[in-house]
């Protein structure tokens, strides 16, 4: 991916929307301030790691917000569920929600219950399910995964803090 492109992003991004955590509950609210990166509570950085479970050296396709058990999780940006459920791949209960207007995607991994469903439009904010510690998790957190398209065209994962500043 250029960071051309990236940027682009980032500002259309930023511009609309601003991730607040009040009382632990992850919450979209649309606002001219933004949180800073430095704010979230992450408990595992995008990028290459020792698996906490596997004790592999691998790529770390997101990042893992460490809030409690039952938090709900809200969509970033509108979209369409593209997956919702257990599908047998170490996410655990997950959605994997399809943003048409950026032609991007969002992953939300390891919740103890997911409230919706595939092809259901959520709007930006809308409650997706809840933080738990499904599939390949050593405990209670959100994994979130930004995938966008690069300048050839394929889908690849990019950290998801370019989203704040």
């Amino acid at each position: 991916m250029r960071f051309d492109s990236v940027s682009k992003f980032r500002c259309r991004a930023v511009c609309r929307c601003v991730l607040c955590v009040t009382a632990a509950v992850l919450l979209l609210v649309c606002s001219s301030r933004l949180i800073q990166a430095a704010e979230l509570p992450v408990t595992s950085a995008f990028g290459w790691r020792y698996h906490p479970i596997t004790g592999v050296w691998s790529f770390h396709s997101g990042i893992d917000l460490g809030y409690a058990a039952g938090t709900p999780v809200s969509a970033l940006f509108d979209g369409i569920v593209a997956q919702a459920g257990d599908y047998g791949d170490g996410y655990g209960n997950q959605v994997l929600l399809y943003h048409l207007e950026i032609d991007a995607y969002t992953r939300y991994a390891h919740m103890s219950e997911v409230d919706v469903a595939v092809d259901q439009y959520v709007p930006q904010g809308g409650i997706l399910g809840l933080v738990g510690a499904t599939g390949r998790a050593t405990g209670p957190h959100l994994h979130l995964e930004y995938i966008v398209r690069d300048s050839s065209g394929e889908y690849t994962y990019v950290d998801p803090l370019i989203l704040w500043p």
